[in-house]
Order: C-alpha cells, then sequence, then structure tokens
C-alpha cells in the first residue's frame, strides 16, 4: 500500500514538473513572440510616422507653391522653390500640365509625331505609338482632343499605367512620364513652350505670345514635391478653377480655386529622365 502511495505521489510530481517546464516553455514563446511584435509595432509606427511626415510636408510644399502662383500670377514657368519644413529641405517645382503629349486623345498618327519630336527615330516613334494605341483600344480620327469616346477601362488614368503597356520601349516610357499627360487634352506644340523661363522670348512663329502657366480657368498644372536624400518625388496635378476665385482660408469658407487631378502619387526619383532630351539640353 505504501508502495502505492509512493508512486502515485511520483506520479504527481513528474506530471507537475513536465506542466511546470510545458508552461516555461509558453511563457518564453509567448515573451519571444511579444517582443517581436513590439520592436515590429514600433519599427512599423516609425515607418508610418515618417511616410505622414513626408506626406504633410509635400502638401505644405504644394499649398505654398500654388499661393505664391496664384499670387504673382505669373505667365511664365516659376524657378522651382527650395523651402525648410520640420527641419527637411524641400524643392517644389510647377509646371504646366497642359500641352503636353496627350497619351488618351492624340491619334496614333500624331502620338508618333509628338514621340518622334522628342528625338526618337521615326521608326522607333512609330513602334512606340502602336504600342500605346493598341493598349488603350481607340485611335482618334484627330488630334485636337475633341469629343473623344474614351475606353476606361483601358485608357491611360496616370503616367504610371505606361509600365502596364507590353511592348512600350522603356526609354520612350522615361520620356513620356515627363512629357505626357492623361489629364490635358490638345494638341502638342513642341517642348519650347514647356521650358520656357522667365525672360526668355516665344520662338518665332509662336503666335500665342503667352507663356504656358497663365493663369486661366481650366488650366492644369502639376507640381513635384523632393526631400533632399529621399528616393521618391511627389506628384501632384491640378486644375485651376478660375479667375476671382479666393483661396480657401480658415473660418472663412471660400472655396479653393484649385481642384486636384492625381494627388501626391509617390514615384521613385529618375523614373522619367529622358536621356534623349536630356542630351540636347531641351530639359
Amino acid at each position: 500500500m505504501m508502495a502505492k502511495t509512493v508512486d502515485k505521489g511520483a506520479g504527481q510530481q513528474g506530471y507537475a514538473l513536465l506542466l511546470v517546464l510545458f508552461l516555461l516553455a509558453m511563457a518564453t514563446a509567448v515573451g519571444l513572440v511579444v517582443m517581436g511584435n513590439g520592436l515590429s509595432a514600433r519599427r512599423l509606427a516609425r515607418v508610418a510616422s515618417i511616410a505622414a511626415g513626408q506626406e504633410q510636408r509635400a502638401a505644405a510644399a504644394t499649398w505654398i507653391a500654388l499661393d505664391a502662383l496664384l499670387t504673382q500670377g505669373n505667365t511664365d514657368i516659376p524657378p522651382p522653390r527650395r523651402l525648410v519644413l520640420d527641419g527637411q529641405t524641400v524643392t517644389v517645382t510647377v509646371v504646366p500640365e497642359t500641352g503636353r503629349i496627350d497619351l488618351n486623345g492624340l491619334s496614333r498618327k500624331a502620338l508618333a509625331q509628338a514621340i518622334h519630336a522628342l528625338g526618337f527615330p521615326e521608326g522607333q516613334a512609330l513602334r512606340a505609338a502602336d504600342a500605346i494605341t493598341a493598349w488603350r483600344g481607340m485611335d482618334p480620327p484627330g488630334a485636337s482632343g475633341l469629343e473623344l469616346t474614351i475606353d476606361p477601362v483601358r485608357a491611360l488614368w496616370s503616367l504610371e499605367d505606361l509600365d502596364a503597356i507590353p511592348g512600350l520601349d522603356a526609354d520612350v516610357a522615361a520620356c513620356l512620364r515627363r512629357w505626357g499627360t492623361v489629364y490635358a487634352r490638345g494638341p502638342f506644340h513642341g517642348l519650347e513652350p514647356l521650358t520656357r523661363r522667365p525672360g526668355d522670348r516665344p520662338a518665332a512663329g509662336d503666335e500665342r505670345g503667352e507663356g504656358p502657366l497663365g493663369l486661366v480657368t481650366g488650366g492644369m498644372v502639376r507640381v513635384t514635391v523632393v526631400e533632399e536624400g529621399r528616393p521618391q518625388l511627389r506628384r501632384s496635378v491640378v486644375l485651376y478653377r478660375g479667375v476671382g476665385r479666393q483661396a480657401a482660408g480658415a473660418g472663412t469658407g471660400a472655396e479653393s480655386p484649385w481642384l486636384p487631378l492625381e494627388w501626391q502619387r509617390p514615384v521613385l526619383v529618375g523614373r522619367d529622365i529622358c536621356l534623349m532630351t536630356d542630351r540636347d539640353g531641351a530639359s
């Protein structure tokens, strides 16, 4: 009887020891998981905080540049602005969106001519135009960009959609990310109106006379913001609603004169390096 009691007590102690070891192992595992989650959570929180800070600085720089453009009423492309926000240096550039190569509206022939005007050989330009028109599934009869029927599924909704077009040359795509547009309808008059700086005279035969950034109702501008040391820039395309509207102020209830069409799309710096035009100094 005594032997059975001792065996039973030893068995209970053995079970207790196993239970303690199991609980210790579980506690260790849970501790490691919690510690890992804690570190990951802190890292994720830091990354999210940095991203939020970049977005806020880019938004502030964008509105500062647009307010300055509205106040000055420039008709020429203003030089890039360097701002210091939250201790971070940012460069903001405002350039015209209207007048660029209309990737949705130009006909196949006009698109090929525009790409050729960027410096590409005719054959390469024609192949690129073929790839784009095949992707968008439409070839407008003219280059005016008026009364177009656009396939909402295949139309380009962003310049980054160029990456999805099969057979499109990478160098052409890089140039079109810089000089193309998916918003502004109209013909392409070359790079000169898009690269004019304050004090430059219009080229001979340019009957329009005014610069490309005249604040006309329905005019569009492209704003890019890049932070020093960061691999991304943020690109926005905004529409000017019209003269007479005042910038929205705190508590005023005034309507903003700007309508964002594409807001702060992150783009890798240098993806739009256009070697054909850069080599000639056109940009």
